[in-house]
């Protein structure tokens, strides 16, 4: 009776840990701790942290916290590192954010002046959405005579039916704001 219930709990442990994993995009996701979980949380701050900074952050040794990082890259929770380069770096002098509403019987060309959109230097993000406009781009551009002449050849054009600009004036970083 012994060996039945081991062979058994021998299973039924195979079958849970089964269960841990999530069908994503035709590839098994691994379920994250609450570790796991802190551990992205600090590195979308700071993705510079050492073992022992993480360590410190969240009540496990170094090593430990190397070995989760390894695994969570490995695993593709983490997808790449990037730096953010300070806007006063860069040539880049004005962002804007660009809504986009296109002519209702020209609607099937969206996907293609999306593309068109992002194939530009200038433009950052392309974003589809829902509401009146149809398209959000993020644009850094030299100047407004640089954003200008990229409305001049996309956005006064068919099938774009009209659009707005926003300037940023000044942005926030997200450890200004308080919140994690």
């Amino acid at each position: 009776m012994r060996r039945i219930w081991n062979e058994f709990f021998a299973c039924f442990s195979c079958f849970c840990e089964n269960l841990a994993l999530e069908e994503f995009g035709g590839q098994f996701m691994e379920e994250l701790d609450s570790f796991d979980r802190k551990i992205l949380a600090l590195l979308e701050v700071d993705a510079r942290q050492t073992g022992h900074q993480l360590s410190e952050a969240i009540g496990l040794s170094s090593a430990a916290c190397l070995r989760r990082l390894q695994r969570l890259r490995k695993i593709g929770a983490i997808e790449r590192e990037v730096a953010v380069i300070n806007p006063i770096y860069k040539r880049k002098g004005v962002q804007l954010f660009v809504l986009v509403r296109f002519d209702p019987q020209n609607l099937k060309q969206i996907g293609t002046l999306m593309k068109r959109f992002g194939k530009h230097p200038d433009v950052e993000r392309v974003w589809s959405v829902t509401g009146e406009e149809d398209v959000v781009l993020f644009m850094k551009c030299e100047s407004m005579e640089a954003f200008s002449d990229f409305a001049d050849t996309y956005l006064f054009q068919s099938p774009v039916d009209g659009f707005v600009s926003l300037v940023v004036l000044k942005e926030l970083a997200k450890e200004e704001t308080g919140s994690l």
